[in-house]
């Protein structure tokens, strides 16, 4: 895994569309999406105090704390013990530990997958609810 390069601290509250291009790990409260473009192995870390309540891109996603919107993995997540996600999971590679709560449906992906179709998974999902 990639060094971390920004902190988002338990502390800070964030509103509106965080883009990152390096790793990083929250902490802290997001209210908006999570947008990070594919490369060198970057990882977004939820901790345990973590909540986002939007949508995450991204290529690698480890998630500890909470989710409350849809997300896009273009590699893998990883769901830990005690995480709560509530919204659709686009994938190339879970893994989900005992005691991870997930309220939505698991989309796998494949290397013939495009983005541009799980987000048309992901929007038809929505408008069906």
């Amino acid at each position: 895994m990639q060094s971390i390069g920004s902190v988002l601290g338990n502390a800070t509250r964030l509103e509106g569309t965080l883009h990152v291009d390096e790793s990083v790990r929250i902490d802290g409260k997001l209210e908006g999406n999570l947008e990070q473009p594919d490369g060198k192995s970057r990882w977004i870390l939820i901790g345990p105090t973590g909540e986002i309540h939007g949508d995450i891109r991204a290529q690698n996603i480890s998630i500890a704390g909470k989710v409350i919107g849809n997300i896009i993995a273009s590699e893998s997540i990883e769901l830990i013990d005690g995480c709560e996600v509530r919204g659709n999971i686009t994938h190339k590679s879970i893994t989900v530990e005992p005691g991870a709560s997930v309220h939505g449906q698991l989309i796998a992906r494949d290397e013939t997958d495009s983005e541009a179709v799980a987000i048309q998974v992901i929007e038809a999902a929505r408008s069906n609810s």
